[in-house]
């Protein structure tokens, strides 16, 4: 057994990060356990230990003043040779502050190797956010801050309360931090409707899927600006045809071949004696000519060429208005703001690590 009675009577140094006084309590019973341990009374540390986590106290206790419990919780049932009970509380620690970690030149090897064993195995993550956060403009983000107690995958949703997914923010690795960002939006781009969320981070461990999820409620609120509606379309009273009937083309025949048959049945019916003269058929025939041309010019089925360059006019007239009330849209959405409010994170274990 190796120890350092000179340092390990000092109460509050040890944990890295968390060094500082001891916070005290009714019963003291901290205090008196980082005494006992540096005086290598090993027994009655972890028994001091175990009666203040028993109680009240420590459910209330501050951060700090946990991650020092458990800290010489886990070193003196190294030094006693209880390895499970050490990596426990140890596991507890890492799980209460990923970015926990044991000062060498406070604790023996012996604790501080069985500590990084634990930390490498165990992957969990902390998260920080601001209380509040407002995203007013395109460049705005909300902001979380990820810690992790060792490199592993991590994947971080947000959805909705009632469960559905919203948008995947980040999947990868993380390594000792990540910061993650939010635009406000959905996954289609679009803002997100009032009302409370969650912000989930997944941590995986060794392939197996997540092992533990890490929640932040979110209570959203959107201000945006009223949109206004697309341009109705164009009603087909206001369009001219634009491809012919088969009447006038099929009128201008019919009356050629009409006028020009009568020019050359009617005046031997009416004037028996008048001679049959070729100019008579000849401007009948034109005058039937004359119908056939009408009814090639007014084939069924073609194009009226005033009629198409106006409609056309029209329909780019409709189709600069509809533009126009896209971006006038896209303006307002820009000027919407959201703001977030942060709760407390919560744990949810998956799978035992």
């Amino acid at each position: 057994m190796r120890v350092v009675p000179a340092l390990l009577a000092i109460v509050g140094i040890g944990v890295g990060r968390q060094a500082g006084p001891v916070a005290q309590t009714t019963d003291d019973l901290v205090t008196r356990a980082v005494r006992a341990y540096g005086d290598v009374e090993l027994d009655a540390a972890v028994g001091y230990l175990r009666r203040w986590f028993a109680s009240d106290t420590a459910t209330r206790a501050p951060l700090d003043q946990r991650r020092l419990a458990l800290t010489y919780l886990g070193a003196a049932e190294t030094l006693r040779g209880n390895p499970d009970s050490a990596a426990s509380a140890f596991e507890r620690l890492v799980e209460l502050d990923p970015r926990a970690r044991i000062d060498e030149l406070t604790f023996p090897p012996e604790v501080t190797t069985r500590f990084n064993a634990v930390r490498a195995r165990t992957k969990v993550v902390s998260i920080d956010v601001a209380p509040v956060t407002e995203i007013r403009t395109e460049g705005e983000r909300f902001v979380a801050s990820l810690y992790a107690s060792s490199p592993h995958q991590l994947r971080v949703v947000l959805r909705r309360q009632e469960g559905n997914p919203v948008r995947v923010i980040y999947t990868g690795l993380i390594g000792d931090s990540l910061a993650v960002r939010w635009d406000g939006r959905d996954s289609s781009g679009a803002w997100p409707g009032p009302g409370r969320y969650f912000l989930e981070a997944f941590s995986a461990s060794n392939g197996r899927g997540p092992q533990r999820v890490l929640q932040v409620p979110l209570e959203v609120a959107v201000d945006a600006a009223d949109t206004l509606p697309a341009p109705p379309p164009l009603p087909d009273s206001l369009l001219l045809l634009e491809r012919r009937g088969a009447g006038a083309g099929v009128e201008a025949l019919l009356g050629g071949l009409v006028a020009g048959l009568g020019l050359v049945v009617l005046p031997p019916l009416l004037m028996p004696e008048a001679e049959a003269k070729p100019l008579r058929f000849a401007i009948a025939g034109t005058i039937g000519l004359a119908g056939l041309a009408g009814f090639l010019r007014d084939l069924p089925g073609g194009t009226i060429e005033a009629n198409r360059r106006a409609n056309d006019e029209l329909r780019r007239d409709w189709q600069a208005r509809a533009v126009a009330r896209q971006e006038e849209n896209r303006t307002r959405r820009t000027r919407a703001s959201i703001a977030i409010r942060a709760g407390q994170p919560v744990v949810v274990r998956l799978a035992a690590p």
